[in-house]
């Protein structure tokens, strides 16, 4: 039953669209055509839409005209083709809100807005119900009170699942350090998945290695107790005053060993000009040593040239003397 709850006349187009599920969850709605190879392909084209009498159309796509006030139900109809799989089909009965305007060009229409419900079709069958929890991402370091998650609620079945989904934080202990609902109830459509992301606080800082753990609850068919699907995945939490005293550690510990480089360096390089300053004190002492005895020798060699001199020139005298 479609109602208009304003104050003013309206006009709603009237369509079914088939639903387009990608792979994080999020919906899209797609028009299909009625016509060709697509003809009873989809969900949306097994829908048959019985309109009012007096119902009118813009471009092929019937509408109603509603006053203030004024409820009217619509009547509706699907038909599955032969063969098609067991389970649910998913599609959505669009009314769309539009106004005709008139211009240069002619009639033209603007939409203002659309309302939708969804459909659910169960073809006979077997059925098959199987969630798994995958694509479970956490950091396996994580620094201060807060950690991220991403993961995906997979519906391997083939009949849509109602779930309620929770993730947690426990201590080595196994005790329950922080929570939180994510969902308490949403719809992962057969064939598809639905990707859950966020934060787990901490009321308090945390050191060493603690589980995030996800929890979903469902209903199988026919029972009265709810099943749980569980996982969970290790970190390793290091609170912001542990970075700290590590950071201190390190780069005392550079320091420090930096220093003792720069001081071995420079006790190396100072013992090696005291060497090389002995080695030349010593080079210099022995060349002084070599020039002084160079100097003696040549004063002993000048001596005896002066002996000899001095023998020559007495002889012929005592010579002279004795004769």
């Amino acid at each position: 039953t479609v109602m208009n709850d304003g104050e003013e006349p309206l006009k709603a187009l009237v369509y079914v669209a088939d639903m387009r599920i990608a792979e994080t969850g999020s919906l899209s709605y797609v028009t299909p055509q009625r016509e060709g190879a697509n003809l009873l392909t989809t969900p949306a084209t097994w829908f048959r839409i019985y309109m009012p009498a007096d119902s009118k159309s813009v471009g092929n796509t019937p509408y109603i005209e509603l006053d203030p006030g004024e409820r009217l139900p619509i009547k509706f109809e699907f038909s599955p083709p032969a063969g098609t799989a067991p389970g649910d089909h998913n599609a959505v009965i669009f009314f769309e809100m539009f106004e005709l305007t008139s211009g240069a060009d002619g009639s033209t229409a603007q939409v203002t807005g659309r309302l939708g419900t969804r459909v659910a079709l169960r073809v006979a069958g077997q059925t098959v119900e199987s969630l798994t929890i995958r694509h479970f991402d956490v950091p396996s370091f994580q620094i201060g009170g807060s950690v991220p998650y991403t993961f995906t609620v997979n519906n391997e079945g083939n009949i849509n699942k109602h779930v309620a989904v929770s993730v947690a934080m426990l201590d080595s202990a196994e005790d329950q350090v922080a929570s939180s609902m994510v969902t308490t109830d949403t719809i992962v459509f057969a064939n598809a998945g639905q990707q859950f992301t966020g934060d787990l606080d901490l009321s308090s800082q945390r050191l060493g290695p603690h589980t995030v753990e996800v929890t979903v609850s469902y209903m199988k068919e026919g029972d009265q107790i709810a099943s749980t699907l569980v996982e969970q995945r290790t970190v390793w939490l290091l609170p912001l005053w542990a970075v700290v005293a590590i950071g201190f550690l390190v780069t005392y510990t550079v320091i420090y060993v930096i220093s003792r480089v720069v001081r071995g360096r420079r006790r190396t390089r100072e013992a090696t000009r005291a060497k090389a300053h002995s080695r030349s004190h010593r080079q210099r002492d022995a060349e002084a040593e070599e020039r002084r005895l160079r100097r003696e020798q040549r004063a002993a060699e000048a001596a005896g040239l002066l002996d000899e001199m001095s023998m020559s020139t007495s002889e012929p005298a005592e010579h002279r003397r004795d004769e």
